[in-house]
């Protein structure tokens, strides 16, 4: 059954004993993620802070710091999370508009002030808060077409915040091309599963939250926004309203990212704040980013692996898994276990993969070998393969602007490593200890 908010996932969780009320007042400068960050390298609970000095509006962090909730929040197991999505690609639900919801129970338009929100400050050379898991909504200005996604907004003033956007600049350039700004809305503390249906990589034009709707079985409830013309989730925490300021462009960053890295600060559009609508006791969700692993790593990861591993099936079936792991900042690194038909099977994936994506390193293993754990990939690299045989350089790629070590902005090389034994030809027998899974530690 589906989430009806971010307070049922949070009272789950607290359920499963996986969350930590910390009690005592913390700092929005770098306490709140401090705590995050422990959690995170601990593989530890979800945190719901109750006193946030100088607000009183509790923040909830690290609820997608492992796969495991967020699978918990899909209601699905690991092993066949990737089925759901693309049955529900095929099932989208649309939204169901309601009159009203929890977001509006207080309004505050025109003279609104975003520091009566606990915004987190993350790193040391953040220049100031910055949203972090805010779901921006904007509709194509030509095909009304909506768009729903996570994008980093850096509060540059009571009503002004930076965004660093995608997608949406699509929508920004044909508002611009006609002298208009695009009015955006901005969803903080969702049902868990919109925010994972926010990274599925769609075909352009596909609503998120009609994905998001199929993924929970019923329809996501939105309502209108009170600023601009838009619908927002209904159950949200907190609703920013404002637009994106036409043919203008401020610095923002720096920003410690997914890469574990600070983006250096650079033009960027600015949303201009025209309402914020909230719960009456509500409360703000943030999200960790930086050195992997953080909650930003895994909610990147489900929705790639699922979309990759479909794109490589239909090409060869003998693909059995696709992992983006953390240590590849989801996206320098990927993983694909395979059964090969034929010889050098394995390196048509290595290409395939390096032409739909802004991949740098790309291992092919054998279906034996666990890819979710990377002790195991690196042996299989060790075991399995060869230097001068098995190492597949492609120069002059396409880059990642979230890879530091491009030495040419938007060019870099790609590596693909086979690490599957040699096909059709005698290997030696991995080692095998009979009855592991009949027995156990518990006492």
């Amino acid at each position: 059954m589906a989430f009806k908010d971010l307070r049922e996932f949070i009272t789950l969780l607290e359920q499963k004993n996986d969350l930590l009320r910390v009690k005592k007042p913390v700092d929005t400068r770098f306490e709140i993620s401090a705590y995050i960050r422990k959690t995170s390298d601990q593989r530890g609970p979800a945190i719901l802070f109750e006193n946030v000095k100088g607000f009183n509006i509790p923040v909830v962090g690290g609820l997608f710091a492992t796969r495991e909730r967020a699978f918990l929040a899909l209601e699905c197991a690991a092993e066949n999370y990737v089925e759901k999505f693309f049955y529900s690609l095929e099932r989208l639900i649309p939204p169901r508009v309601v009159s009203d919801g929890p977001c509006k129970e207080v309004i505050h338009k025109g003279d609104v002030d975003l520091a009566r929100l606990p915004i987190p400050i993350f790193s040391e050379k953040d220049p100031g808060p910055f949203i972090t898991l805010g779901l921006v909504i904007s509709k194509d200005p030509e095909t009304g077409k909506k768009n729903t996604s996570i994008y980093r907004l850096q509060v540059k003033g009571k009503n002004k915040l930076g965004i660093m956007a995608q997608q949406l600049l699509r929508h920004l350039s044909k508002s611009e091309a006609k002298g208009k700004g695009l009015p955006v809305a901005i969803a903080i503390g969702t049902d868990p599963v919109l925010a994972l249906a926010t990274q599925w990589q769609a075909p352009y034009g596909t609503d998120e939250l009609e994905l998001a709707g199929a993924l929970r079985g019923e329809a996501v409830e939105v309502v209108r926004a009170e600023t601009v013309d838009l619908e927002v989730p209904a159950s949200a925490e907190i609703i920013i309203e404002g637009t994106v300021l036409p043919n203008f462009r401020e610095e923002e960053g720096p920003f410690g990212e997914v890469s574990g890295y600070y983006t250096p600060a650079y033009p960027k559009p600015v949303i201009e704040v025209s309402a914020i609508t909230h719960r009456r006791d509500a409360i703000y969700q943030a999200a960790l980013t930086g050195m992997p692993t953080t909650e930003n790593h895994v909610l990147k990861q489900i929705p790639l692996e699922g979309t990759f591993y479909w794109e490589l099936k239909r090409e060869h079936p003998g693909v059995m898994a696709v992992h983006f792991p953390s240590a590849g900042t989801v996206g320098l690194i990927v993983v694909v276990a395979m059964k090969q038909a034929r010889e050098c099977e394995a390196r048509n994936v290595i290409a395939t993969m390096f032409g739909t994506r802004r991949n740098k390193i790309i291992i092919v293993v054998d279906d034996d070998v666990d890819i979710y754990d990377m002790e195991k990939v690196l042996w299989a690299v060790a075991t399995r393969s060869q230097p001068d045989e098995d190492l597949v350089i492609f120069p002059r790629l396409a880059a990642t602007r979230m890879d530091p070590s491009v030495r040419k902005l938007g060019v870099a090389a790609g590596l693909g490593i086979d690490a599957t034994k040699p096909f059709g030809q005698p290997f030696p027998e991995m080692v095998k200890v009979p009855g592991v899974d009949d027995v156990s530690l518990d006492k």
